[in-house]
């Protein structure tokens, strides 16, 4: 079946981000204060390429880090395989590049 296939970040990006990413508190709990939910601080964007197979390309994120810089993901590649493999990286204010797949990795997948 032909279809989008979001391969997403690295693992690398995903590890950075659990622990650079301001954390916003949603809720804390009534009897001892204690947050009970809790979300990385982003913005949600779509990707004007359309690089889906209907047009349908991953929604994007942009995170806020605790250093006050903000980083998003970008897509990195698009190789298709019965549809196109959507490989993402994080991008800098700066414009630079961070935590790219490999081409070995993506010619694993």
């Amino acid at each position: 079946m032909r279809c989008t296939q979001n391969m997403g970040l690295t693992e690398e990006a995903k590890l950075f981000l659990n622990g650079q990413c301001k954390i916003e508190i949603k809720e804390n709990c009534p009897v001892c204060n204690h947050a009970i939910r809790f979300g990385k601080v982003c913005r949600v964007y779509k990707d004007a390429s359309g690089t889906g197979m209907f047009e349908d390309g991953p929604l994007l994120k942009e995170y806020e880090l605790v250093n006050g810089k903000k980083v998003r993901e970008v897509i990195q590649e698009t190789i298709w395989s019965s549809g196109p493999c959507i490989f993402l990286c994080l991008e800098g204010e700066e414009g630079f590049k961070s935590f790219t797949w490999s081409e070995e990795e993506m010619n694993r997948c």
